[in-house]
């Protein structure tokens, strides 16, 4: 993205904030591992949406106060010391060359810029991400700074963020949507280049590992952690293991993507280990597949995630009792146990709500499975599927045709 991408989504944002407000967006902190080992750093999309800079302990203070509204970029300050550690902070200049903040502070005067703002009796609402923290979670920067702002100033409203920003974020912009395309394709070079090594006596995580060495070197980053889960292993949703065997007469399924400037692709295919389905694999296979197609062919403006969903499981309904497995319609749960789509963007999980009617510009992920642990088989097929104005577009383009999976694997002499 450009810096006028992040100028006009800043101006988008003013204009949906009430007058006498501001916002506050945190760009997050390195988190210890153990010992002096750091988790790599995720800089907070939404920071990263409005400023196009990556880097931790940054906040973007936005103002809204009648004519006066401007963006105010808090920064670390250059430590030359620790730069030789860990590499260069950013300096004011840079920051406001990249994203066009009109003006850059140091974050040890950030507390008193907004002790300044609250006491000014000039703003009524500060608007803050107010993430909710499930079960044992630890909080995160954007809970400990809510926090910490409601204790200082009591006086002041504060209201989410995220309620004016994620209908922003939802609808993709043609630059934003060039940038998921980018992702896509290298994700399918990747694939490609794994079902060309693919065999059996391989290592689930050398699959993994022939998917990631393509992204890579493509200057692209892994999206997620990629799953490589072959046999009864892939029944297990979210398997990231990665450590048996694969072999001959078993099914591989690999749900993985690429992200390229933090846009995501997010794709799933299954494959046959040998390079030849078997007569019940390719009899599953074809369901999914057909759930598949049935439901890209249904996504237009209007319809709604969770709608998608229960058309899937009707779908599934109808094709698991006509080969016997099933005989009512509470049985599809059994074999069918997540929901079809989610918002794709920034996030691999992108902010959207479920029962939203989709708009043009929004990216998708289409995404069925069969999960038959009896036979040992989980099958997954999984595109990023943009909507337009008219219906919808695909924007993965990999093999997922039985007879071409089969054909291509046969010509890479994988059997």
């Amino acid at each position: 993205m450009n810096k006028e991408f992040h100028i006009n989504k800043r101006s988008e944002l003013i204009s949906k904030l009430p007058d006498k407000s501001f916002a506050i967006i945190n760009s997050g902190v390195i988190l210890n591992m153990t010992l002096d080992n750091e988790y790599p750093f995720e800089v907070d999309r939404n920071f990263y949406y409005f400023t196009g800079i990556a880097f931790h302990d940054m906040s973007l203070v936005i103002i809204k106060n009648g004519d006066a509204q401007k963006s105010v970029l808090s920064i670390p300050r250059i430590d030359p010391n620790k730069e030789k550690w860990v590499g260069k902070f950013y300096t004011p200049e840079e920051c406001m060359a990249i994203s066009g903040v009109e003006s850059v502070i140091f974050n040890d005067e950030l507390d008193a810029f907004i002790y300044s703002l609250v006491n000014s009796h000039n703003f009524s609402v500060a608007y803050m991400y107010m993430d909710a923290v499930e079960g044992a979670k630890p909080q995160n920067k954007n809970n400990l700074e809510y926090s910490r702002f409601k204790t200082k100033y009591p006086s002041i409203k504060t209201e989410d963020l995220y309620m004016l920003t994620y209908p922003m974020r939802s609808v993709k912009t043609p630059e934003e949507i060039d940038a998921i395309r980018e992702s896509a394709e290298i994700t399918k070079l990747a694939l490609h280049e794994m079902m060309k090594n693919v065999k059996p006596s391989l290592k689930e995580y050398e699959a993994q590992a022939c998917f990631e060495y393509v992204v890579k070197r493509k200057g692209a980053k892994i999206a997620f952690n990629t799953i490589a889960a072959s046999g009864a292993n892939a029944t297990v949703l979210h398997y990231i293991s990665n450590n048996d065997t694969l072999k001959d007469g078993d099914l591989l399924l690999v749900d993985c993507g690429a992200s390229l400037n933090w846009y995501n692709a997010d794709v799933t295919r299954t494959i046959p280990v040998n390079g030849i389905f078997s007569e019940r694999q390719l009899e599953l296979y074809k369901i999914v597949l057909g759930a598949n197609k049935h439901i890209i062919s249904c996504i237009k403006p209007g319809v709604s995630c969770a709608q998608l969903n229960e058309w899937t499981k009707e779908y599934y309904y109808r094709a698991l009792k006509s080969i016997g497995l099933i005989s009512s319609e509470d049985e599809v749960e059994k074999y069918y146990y997540h929901g079809v789509s989610h918002h794709l963007g920034l996030d691999v999980h992108d902010v959207g709500l479920k029962n939203e009617p989709l708009a043009p510009g929004m990216v998708i992920t289409v995404e069925p499975g069969l999960y038959i642990e009896e036979y040992g088989i989980g099958i997954r097929i999984e595109d990023d599927v943009l909507v337009t104005a008219k219906g919808c577009e695909v924007l993965t383009d990999v093999l997922k045709e039985p007879e071409e999976i089969e054909e291509f694997m046969d010509i890479w002499e994988v059997k």
